[in-house]
């Protein structure tokens, strides 16, 4: 799995990337098709945001999470990702008529 960070009006140490790659690994063994994970890191005026993708062989998961704190919204970010990605694989598959 291939991850991409990006930061916007800000610089993001290599320390947090290494945490972020790791909070992002942890939903690797969820969706086994996973071929890319982008993270792009913004900062405006009093608010920090977090945009995550996760681009899997027939699908992707995104996120968009806003917050005061940068690392609440890659929390927010992640825990929603790690709710879409487990409603997927726990919907029933259709059976063609």
């Amino acid at each position: 799995m291939q991850v991409i960070i990006s930061a916007r009006g800000m610089t993001v140490s290599r320390t947090y990337k290494d945490e972020l790659t790791r909070k992002l690994a942890k939903l690797a063994p969820m969706l086994p098709a996973l071929v890319e994970t982008r993270a792009v890191l913004s900062k405006e005026k009093h608010r920090r945001t977090a945009a995550l993708t996760l681009l899997a062989r027939r699908r992707a998961f995104r996120s968009r999470e806003t917050a005061p704190d940068l690392e609440a919204a890659v929390d927010r970010a992640v825990h929603a990702l790690r709710r879409q990605v487990r409603e997927r694989k726990t919907r029933r598959p259709r059976r063609p008529p």
